[in-house]
Formats: structure tokens, C-alpha cells, sequence
């Protein structure tokens, strides 16, 4: 039976990881992004290796902007009807491939149950969308570092709450501190007003974090964004 690691073995990885962003110079925090002022030509090194669709080419490109690791990565973003707004994984044939020749795809979905059509990407604020991409980049992130037998593994550690509890919050945490938390907070907050909650599951009513929360309330994402240095720089 395998363990699952301590939450602070994970934040060990999660703060190398964002060390190891930021030292290939990634973009700094910027609170709010307007799509009227994005020039191309300032991004067009982050396209490389990449497909996406021209309607949301300019979120894309600014999310990628934050993670320099994936500056050569083979990326696909891609729309399908699907239950589940966004889903990021390896291309099934090239699990086996070396690390740096793998392909990943990112599915948005444009068709969902009733209830979560309000949060699907399309219906996003421009910010918002940014930050759940950079959430779905954070999974990349993380699957790189990963040999093909731990991606193959991982195909059956998703199959308990517990542990998707676990990968989703620290994906947040990836996204935090690659500089995305502005983003991150505005995905948030807009989702749970969508969908009419105050919390997700696990979270405790103060929104401190809580062992078994998912996806980061508004409150838990300002805790690490305030005890991140890269925040108080502006």
C-alpha cells in the first residue's frame, strides 16, 4: 500500500519548484491583466511547441509567461464537451518517452451538466481564466518532474478523494508561487459567487486551510500570497 507523503514533503517540492521558476526569470505578479493592452510580439517565445486556439491565445500566452519550465514543452489546448471544465494530463503515447519529449494536452470544456455551465472557461472574467490556466500549467509542471511509472501511478492515486484533496490544493500552491495568485483569487471568488457557495469541500468557515480542502478558497490563497515575498514587491 503506498503512503501518501506529509503536506510539508509537498511544500518542500512546491517551494523548490517555485525557486527554480522564478531563477529562469518568470514574470512578476501583476494584479490584474487587460486584454486590450497584450502585445503578441512580447510573448511569441512562450508559443513555442505549443497549439492553441486563437480565441484564447492571449490568456494562454500570458499564463505561460509564468512558468519559463515550460517555455520548450509540446502543449495542446484543445476544446471538447466535457463534465469537467478543465483537465490537464500526458498524451497517453508518450508517457514513456524521456521527460523532455513528452507531449501534454489541456482540455477546456464548452458543454457541462447545468449546474457547473456557469463556471466554464468561456463564462470566466478574462483574469479568472488566466488563473485557472495557470492551475492547469501547475499540473503540467508537476507531471514533468515525474518518471513515466510515478505518471502511471498517479493514475491510481486520483482514484482517492483523499489524495485529489491533496493534488489540487498544492497545484494552487504551484500556481501561487509561480506569481499567478492574483489570478488564482479572482477564479475563485468568481466560481464560488457562480455557483452560489461560500466554500468547497474541506474548507473550515474562516477559510483556513484545512487537510482535506481541494481548490483553495479566496482567504487560504491571500494567506500564501501575504507570506510570499514576491507579493510584496509591488
Amino acid at each position: 500500500m503506498t503512503r501518501q507523503l506529509p503536506r510539508n514533503a509537498y511544500y518542500f517540492f512546491w517551494s523548490a519548484l517555485f525557486l527554480y521558476a522564478f531563477a529562469l526569470k518568470a514574470q512578476s505578479p501583476v494584479e490584474k491583466f487587460n486584454a486590450g493592452l497584450f502585445d503578441d510580439a512580447s510573448y511569441l517565445v512562450y508559443a513555442t511547441k505549443k497549439k492553441i486556439p486563437e480565441d484564447i491565445r492571449k490568456q494562454v500566452l500570458i499564463a505561460l509567461s509564468f512558468y519559463p519550465e515550460l517555455k520548450d514543452t509540446k502543449l495542446h489546448f484543445r476544446f471538447r464537451k466535457r463534465t469537467t471544465p478543465l483537465t490537464s494530463r500526458p498524451r497517453i503515447f508518450s508517457i514513456f518517452r524521456k521527460k523532455k519529449n513528452r507531449a501534454y494536452v489541456i482540455t477546456i470544456s464548452t458543454k457541462s451538466k447545468a449546474r457547473l455551465s456557469p463556471i466554464l472557461f468561456e463564462n470566466l472574467p478574462y483574469n479568472a481564466q488566466i488563473g485557472v490556466l495557470g492551475h492547469e500549467l501547475g499540473h503540467i509542471a508537476y507531471y514533468k518532474t515525474k518518471n513515466s511509472f510515478q505518471i502511471l501511478g498517479l493514475s491510481f492515486k486520483i482514484l482517492k478523494p483523499k489524495f485529489v484533496d491533496s493534488f489540487e490544493f498544492n497545484t494552487d500552491k504551484i500556481a501561487i508561487d509561480h506569481g499567478l495568485g492574483y489570478q488564482l483569487y479572482d477564479w475563485s471568488v468568481f466560481v464560488r459567487k457562480a455557483l452560489n457557495i461560500r466554500e468547497w469541500k474541506g474548507a473550515s468557515e474562516d477559510g483556513i486551510t484545512s487537510k482535506s480542502q481541494r481548490y483553495m478558497n479566496p482567504i487560504t490563497i491571500q494567506k500564501y500570497m501575504d507570506e510570499n515575498p514576491i507579493y510584496s514587491k509591488k
